[in-house]
């Protein structure tokens, strides 16, 4: 919808009333509302500050997929950014009367310019702002959360069996793996140009370098919190009844023909990839990451054509990013199926039983979140405002169930719900989805050791050791999707001595542990990043902690 309005006050007003009401149709209520507002009113005020005489103000807005658009424009003089749409933050106290109300006109926008997006094109000035539903994702996700397992017991205990296997097979199966592939299909150009992006515009080396080095160390310490909690966990209760476990036994052939070809010298030698498009085809997160430092280190390097192969690398991460957004507006949806088709396969008797046997487990994320709340305290943080701000996304990269798929999620998450620079969570978020694996560590120091409790094999302290060290290595090189883990785990059971066929054991509920697993993966990373952020002082505040 298109509005054209005189570029003076009285149009200004005009404008806002419009720009209200077209919110208002898109669903767009409450404080989402007035922020837009107040951002278009402002935002429209420098537009006409600045305006080509005789021209108008032009008012474009449009809805899509539960987020409104508005675009803003009109002829004028190029707009200066870093001082007009993100001027220092004046002291309107100290300005004359005559000045408060452009002082405060700059304190609006320094605090809201991040979410604005400028152009000058043709004499043109546009400047590009949206607002989405709040709140709503959440209690969507929830309660497709809650129906999806309350139909599933009424359907597993009512239905005939034939019609919950059709329904299963035909209906919810292919949404779910619709959204999976979705996802999956943007997680590589994500990944790489969101890299690209954050390489190629770093005029400090020596910085990005300081930056990655806290990040990579920060994960090596969680992966080794996450294996120490595992086998620790494993010791206070000693899980692994025999009987309990035979019940979830599967045919493992397939498995074990998988498990000969990985090998930790195969993963560091496969990290250069032999030609610039499989790493794409393939999902390969590191050697996507080797491409993407490569390529945004070259283009810092270019001269001249440095600054718009930046700018044009930087518009391909938004363009993905924007494609993920729309893909997540129906999350509630795969959320529901996924669920219900879980319950539906595994039974709601057998979800409980599963939970049960992998207690153990379940405790050790639980030790191993305590811990993530410490990272957080010691950081200068509330664990529990972090954890407000970082719901929504977990319940949906617990419905996901992948580290990879679920990239785009948390980095969305890091720029909208706390506040963290594009310049960190671009690199830390695609590099935690290859190499930190906290959830996966605890779930293989606990399976491993169970098993092994299983078939009667002493695990002595050197071997311990050995064990530990294997899991904290494997677990860098593992990708991020799900039953990852139960190939890995076919490895360290022949190294301790174990039959690879004690798998078998755990395959059954592998879906289930992969939910649990992909949260606490990416809880992780989320965490480091914003540990990270704070250390170096590039984390909003403001949009941290807004009520």
């Amino acid at each position: 919808m298109k509005q054209i309005f005189t570029a003076d006050n009285a149009g200004i007003g005009k404008a806002t009333e419009f720009i209200r009401k077209t919110l208002d149709k898109g669903g767009i209520k409450g404080k989402a509302n007035s922020k837009a507002v107040l951002e278009a009113e402002e935002s429209m005020g420098e537009l006409v500050a600045h305006v080509k005489e005789g021209s108008d103000l032009v008012v474009n807005a449009y809805s899509f997929f539960g987020t409104t658009t508005i675009e803003l424009s009109a002829e004028g003089d190029e707009l200066d950014i870093q001082k007009t749409l993100v001027p220092p933050v004046p002291d309107i106290w100290a300005a004359p009367d005559t000045k408060v109300s452009a002082a405060l006109r700059q304190l609006i926008l320094s605090n809201m310019s991040k979410e604005l997006k400028y152009k000058h094109k043709d004499g043109v000035n546009t400047i590009q702002l949206s607002a989405t539903r709040s709140s709503q994702g959440l209690f969507l996700t929830l309660g497709a959360l809650i129906s999806a397992i309350i139909l599933g017991v009424l359907l597993k205990t009512a239905a005939p069996k034939d019609f919950v296997n059709a329904l299963d097979a035909n209906f919810l199966t292919l949404i779910k793996n619709m959204y999976m592939n979705a996802l999956k299909v943007i997680a590589a150009p994500v990944v790489f140009f969101s890299i690209v992006g954050c390489f190629s515009h770093q005029t400090n080396p020596s910085g990005l370098g300081r930056i990655g080095a806290k990040i990579i160390t920060l994960y090596l310490i969680t992966t080794i919190i996450a294996t120490i909690i595992g086998i620790g966990v494993f010791c206070i209760f000693r899980p692994g009844d025999p009987a309990t476990a035979a019940s979830l036994t599967q045919d493992v052939s397939a498995l074990t023909s998988q498990a000969k070809d990985i090998s930790v010298k195969d993963l560091i030698t496969d990290i250069v990839p032999s030609n610039f498009i499989a790493p794409f085809l393939e999902s390969n997160m590191l050697q996507l990451l080797f491409l993407a430092v490569l390529t945004g280190l070259a283009i810092s390097l270019i001269g001249d054509y440095a600054a718009s192969m930046s700018l044009w690398f930087e518009g391909c991460c938004e363009l993905f990013l924007k494609i993920a957004s729309i893909i997540m507006r129906t999350t509630p949806l795969a959320v529901f199926c996924s669920i219900l088709s879980l319950v539906l396969k595994i039974g709601p008797a057998s979800l409980f039983a599963v939970i049960s046997m992998f207690g153990t487990f379940l405790f050790g994320l639980f030790i191993m979140i305590v811990a993530y709340c410490l990272i957080l305290v010691i950081s200068g943080f509330n664990p529990l405002l972090f954890f407000k701000r970082y719901l929504p996304t977990m319940l949906q990269v617990f419905s996901i169930a992948s580290s990879n798929a679920s990239i785009s999620l948390n980095m969305e998450a890091c720029k909208k719900e706390l506040g963290i620079s594009s310049d960190i969570y671009s690199l830390s978020i695609p590099l935690g989805a290859t190499v930190n694996m906290d959830g996966t560590c605890v779930l293989l120091a606990v399976q491993a050791l169970t098993i092994a409790e299983i078939y009667g094999v002493h695990v002595p302290g050197g071997a311990l050791f050995g064990l530990a060290l294997s899991i904290v290595l494997m677990s860098i090189g593992a990708p991020g999707v799900p039953g990852s883990c139960v190939i890995i785990l076919s490895m360290l059971l022949e190294q301790i001595g174990v039959p690879v066929e004690g798998v078998a054991f755990v395959m059954g509920i592998g879906p289930l542990l992969g939910m649990f697993i992909s949260m606490s993966n990416c809880l992780g990373d989320v965490v480091v990043t914003t540990a990270v952020a704070r250390s170096e002082k590039m984390i909003d505040l403001n949009v941290y902690q807004r009520k």
